[in-house]
């Protein structure tokens, strides 16, 4: 052991300050005991602040969605808001009926009432009134010409629907009607604000705790939450982020609480002088003993000279000879750690390419120009091209390799790509972007020749790694970088021409200038054909599969991308839902315990349009067949097909009507009207307006015949009554639709 004088002198000097904090810890433990009770009790608050924030919340939110849950799947609010009038007192009343059985349901529901657009028309459980004459216009006035497109909870306000009630505090549910084609308007629900108060009552005790909430607009919504507010500390504060109100809480007695806190303050005060005290006497002492730390420093100067390491030898050495090994040890792992900043030079190349892609690029051409040697990265100067190469498959890539061949299979094609693009006398960097996707930014030599010296690269690297890495590759090529600031935009260009791969298909390149000039197909246009396609799917017509096949040829004409095609396919799986909803249970559930899940799987497994026409139909074609056997199987289902069939023929028919059928076929006429609507999942008047307005508007489009020529060929005797149901139906006069048809 070495001696230990230096050791023993040192300890002896710093003895004084270890008595005074030695006799000062106590008080620091029993002042962090404090502490650590009042952070607990603190805790304790917040925990609260969040149950009652969270309850509050979930009451709401429960509200909101089923309040928009009924309105999608209550046919009668559809129509309301569809096709409704102030005049048709039979809608109004089972709307009414709806309202009241909802604040049966929810009784945090004060009042509720629709606004429907079309004719300036409100709807409450209580009256109905023009917009303009109800109490609550204030309200209403903000949406009457500015879109909603997200439900909205308003603050505190005052609410009197009749001049003979006194004014209530609620809260009010702002949400817009959602109904794509014809349907604007929306519906308020007030919520009485000391309602709120009996959710959360229960929770704590007013007597110790207490809880505000306050609005966007700075008012209290409990009743009476802000009185005493002299003695309250708030100590929690949290934003719902369902309404955006702030919640806060803390204990009653505050001042009591702050004074007590001021005076441990005090203390600590005082402590930490005593601790201050100490620390002053160690920093003396240590600064009287500091000469001996030269020798330390001289001996590391001539480490750091003759690059040796001290050798210990004998037992008997003092401090500074271990201290002067302990040191060369350092300096070791010193050159051990700058051997490991070598390495991350890798982590930081593509975290420069990252941001230079992202066109946040933290270097200058010069500070870049000074690095490129060093890491070896592209001379900015020069033009650059950006492509992104994604790997065709890769949910079947991921299961077929292992997580460490996946690692070496992207590494071989990391590294053939610079190679090659090498043997083309250019230089491309390549990083991996995302786990499918690889970033290339290809450096231009020759601008001229830019196009065939690319294609040169991407189609040499494309049939290599087909050939020896067994898989394909898609790659979307960007414009040319002229300056720096351009490649950002070349890199959103290759993603965009990348989004064109259900178009072109799998292993392909895919150049931005091609695409670029194309015009997207209207999406609008495409609802139409898909409605008619999902109706006919409803009705077990197997002309659907043509309609089916003349979208997707569509869309290929159209060349849409990816972003497009998946949310026409959306819109198409909404269509199928629907229409499927007006038939029976029986349809219903097997439509969303089977079909809807298969149709979806198959629709987000394709990754090319070709792809998605054949496993999408393919499963259309087994829900199909399901359809068409649950309506084989019921009892009348044959019956009622006979007479869709016989309706198709005589639709033209000015006397068709439900009793025209019932002697027809021998059946009563209610339990006709009972059979059809069974199995069609549709009363037989409105199958019957169907039937005639798509006849009509075949005729409209395909015919230049007068309006009452089509409207007597179509069964209604009247032009007026034709056109007015026609309106009713496709919200356009067949004149105004004929000029909209021959337009396109």
């Amino acid at each position: 052991m070495p001696k230990k004088s230096w050791f023993y002198r040192q300890l002896l000097s710093y003895m004084p300050a270890f008595f005074i904090v030695v006799s000062f810890i106590f008080f620091v433990f029993f002042q962090l005991l404090s502490e650590q009770n009042r952070k607990e009790a603190t805790k304790a608050n917040e925990t609260l602040l969040i149950q009652a924030m969270s309850s509050i919340d979930s009451s709401m939110k429960t509200i909101e969605q089923m309040l928009l849950s009924d309105m999608l799947n209550n046919p009668d609010i559809s129509t309301f808001f569809n096709d409704g009038n102030q005049h048709d007192y039979y809608l109004n009343i089972k709307v009414v009926q709806f309202m009241r059985d909802f604040k049966v349901s929810y009784p945090l529901v004060d009042s509720i009432y629709f606004v429907r657009m079309n004719d300036q028309f409100i709807l409450s459980s209580s009256t109905s009134s023009s917009i303009q004459d109800y109490p609550d216009f204030e309200l209403i006035q903000p949406h009457l010409n500015a879109p909603m497109y997200e439900t909205k909870w308003t603050g505190v306000r005052k609410f009197q629907e009749f001049t003979f009630k006194e004014p209530e505090q609620v809260v009010s549910l702002v949400i817009k009607a959602p109904y794509i084609l014809r349907g604007e308007g929306f519906v308020i629900v007030n919520i009485q604000a000391k309602s709120l108060s009996t959710i959360i009552q229960s929770m704590y005790s007013k007597d110790v705790s207490f809880i505000h909430i306050i609005d966007n607009g700075g008012n209290h919504i409990l009743p009476g939450d802000y009185a005493n507010s002299e003695q309250q500390s708030i100590v929690s504060s949290a934003t719902s982020p369902l309404t955006g109100w702030v919640y806060k809480s803390g204990f009653v007695h505050g001042d009591k609480v702050n004074l007590a806190n001021q005076l441990n303050s005090v203390w600590f005060m005082i402590g930490l002088l005593m601790m201050a005290a100490g620390v002053g006497w160690i920093v003396f002492v240590a600064r009287r003993n500091y000469k001996p730390i030269e020798q330390i420093i001289s001996q590391i100067q001539k480490f750091s000279q003759g690059k040796t390491n001290v050798i210990l030898q004998g037992n008997r050495q003092d401090e500074f000879t271990f201290i002067q090994s302990a040191l060369g040890s350092m300096l070791e792992q010193s050159n051990t750690y700058q051997k490991r900043h070598r390495e991350d030079l890798i982590v930081r190349k593509t975290y420069l390419f990252q941001q230079l892609l992202e066109g946040q690029s933290p270097l200058s051409l010069a500070e870049w120009e000074a690095q490129r040697e060093t890491i070896q990265m592209n001379d900015l100067n020069e033009p650059q091209i950006v492509c992104v190469i994604e790997i065709d498959k890769y949910t079947g890539f991921m299961s077929q390799y292992t997580e460490q061949d996946q690692y070496l299979i992207k590494f071989a094609l990391k590294s053939v790509i610079q190679e090659i693009a090498m043997k083309y006398e250019t230089l491309a960097w390549t990083e991996w972007i995302s786990n499918s996707k690889l970033g290339v930014l290809i450096q231009i030599s020759n601008v001229q020749n830019n196009e065939q010296q690319l294609m040169n690269v991407l189609d040499y690297s494309r049939v290599w790694i087909e050939e020896h890495l067994k898989l394909t590759i898609t790659v979307g090529v960007g414009g040319i970088a002229e300056r720096l600031s351009s490649i950002s935009e070349s890199y959103t260009q290759a993603l965009q021409a990348l989004k064109y791969k259900m178009i072109f298909g799998e292993n392909q390149i895919i150049l931005y200038t091609s695409i670029k000039t194309e015009e997207q197909g209207k999406m609008f246009d495409y609802f139409e054909h898909i409605q008619g396609m999902a109706q006919s799917f409803r009705l077990v017509r197997k002309e659907w599969r043509q309609q089916y096949k003349s979208i997707l040829h569509n869309m290929e004409q159209d060349m849409l991308n990816q972003d497009d095609i998946f949310s026409l396919a959306d819109y198409m799986m909404y269509s199928l839902g629907q229409e499927i909803n007006k038939m029976a249970k029986e349809f219903q559930e097997f439509w969303f315990l089977v079909g809807q899940p298969s149709l979806s799987k198959a629709l987000y497994h394709s990754d090319t349009l070709e792809q998605m026409e054949g496993q999408v139909e393919q499963v259309l074609e087994q829900i199909f067949e399901k359809l068409a056997l649950l309506q084989e199987t019921r009892n009348h289902s044959e019956f009622i097909r006979k007479v869709r069939c016989y309706m198709e023929k005589e639709s033209a028919n000015p006397n068709l009507s439900l009793d025209f059928l019932s002697d027809h076929f021998q059946m009563n006429s209610k339990t006709l009207s009972k059979l059809f609507k069974e199995e069609t999942g549709q009363k037989f008047i409105d199958y019957l307006i169907e039937l005639r307005i798509n006849h009509a508007r075949r005729l409209l489009e395909s015919t230049s015949q007068s309006i009452q020529s089509i409207a007597e060929e179509v069964g209604y005797t009247n032009a007026i009554s034709f056109g007015r149901m026609f309106k009713k139906v496709v919200s356009l006069s067949p004149g105004e639709y004929r000029e909209q048809v021959s337009k396109k």
